[in-house]
């Protein structure tokens, strides 16, 4: 065989080999992105469900393991690129532990909520599966309905109204109803969302302390204010303004609305457009919707703030009482 042959052979040989090398460095490449991607959607947590999924083996979840690319946090987790630790990840960490059928709940979806309550040493989660426990989770068996997981952050929370049913179970009633106030001031529930759910959930664990819940926030919802309401109440009365109602429901249209002070007939209406419930990202385009259809029907809609009280009073009282005695003569 001539010589050169078989220096072309080795050299399409060495070509092959080199192509096939490159080609398993590009998958590897392509699966760490794929890694990378998930990770950063989900607070450096992945887990080795998702992994395999994306087509990692064992084999190379154990090369990266090694090699620092990946830091087992817990069996079946692992972070991306460093081992730190933040609220955020231990909640993907115990869902992922869990499985996809899991939700943050109890004390650790209040805090995730905002409401008040921090987050507890340990993680809830409620799964409807009977498991084993977990270092670091504290595990609810319960079956969450359609409706009841919501996400937040892109992490899947107990929606507010179950989030409340579960705490009745575990906190005190002082605790309870500061938590409820401060989801109604959040606007993150209704007073129907709360009786909703203690009817779907009659008879259950904790359904007794939710019921004294929904008799101390009353029904209507009138002990449910946000602090500026509290004030503005204050400030009419220290004033001497006309009696009035407040949260009382009323008809506009097809809407049904709860405003925190109302002259009914003189069809005045005053909001405490304070920054806890009123400038809500999500309500107050439906605020402003809500002023505009009100003085199409001949109300009249007025918003304070707390700089209107605290810093102009005197012009406060005397534009309402203008407001009033115009509305009068009408």
């Amino acid at each position: 065989m001539p010589p050169d042959a078989i220096v072309g052979r080795v050299d399409e040989s060495g070509a092959e080999t080199r192509s096939e090398a490159e080609k398993s460095h590009a998958i590897a490449q392509t699966v760490d992105q794929a890694a990378a991607t998930l990770a950063a959607n989900q607070d450096g947590v992945v887990s080795r469900r998702q992994l395999l999924a994306i087509g990692m083996d064992d084999d190379a979840i154990g090369v990266r393991v090694r090699g620092g690319r990946l830091h087992r946090l817990r069996r079946g987790v692992y972070s991306v690129g460093h081992a730190g630790e933040t609220v955020r990840s231990r909640l993907r960490q115990a869902l992922a532990a869990v499985g996809s059928d899991s939700a943050v709940s109890d004390l650790s979806a209040a805090a995730e909520l905002k409401v008040r309550l921090p987050h507890p040493p340990v993680v809830d989660i409620t799964c409807p599966r009977a498991l084993r426990p977990r270092p670091g989770i504290r595990l609810h068996r319960r079956r969450l309905d359609e409706g009841e997981v919501i996400a937040v952050a892109g992490i899947p929370v107990t929606s507010p109204a179950r989030t409340l049913f579960d705490l009745a179970s575990t906190v005190s009633a002082r605790t309870l109803q500061s938590v409820a106030n401060q989801a109604f001031v959040l606007r993150l529930v209704t007073i129907e969302d709360l009786h909703e759910t203690a009817a779907r959930h009659r008879g259950r664990t904790g359904s007794p302390a939710f019921a004294r819940l929904l008799t101390a926030l009353d029904p209507d919802g009138r002990v449910i204010r946000s602090p500026l309401e509290d004030r503005l109440d204050e400030f009419l009365r220290n004033r001497g303004f006309p009696a009035w109602e407040s949260n009382q429901r009323l008809r506009i249209g097809p809407d049904l609305i709860e405003p925190d002070v109302l002259w009914r007939t003189q069809m005045v209406i005053v909001e405490a457009d304070g920054r806890d419930p009123h400038l809500a990202p999500l309500t107050f385009a439906s605020d402003r919707r809500r002023d505009r259809r009100l003085s199409a029907l001949g109300w009249k809609p007025v918003r304070i703030t707390t700089a209107d009280i605290e810093s102009r009073p005197d012009e406060l009282a005397a534009d309402l009482r203008a407001i009033l005695e115009s509305a009068s003569r009408q």
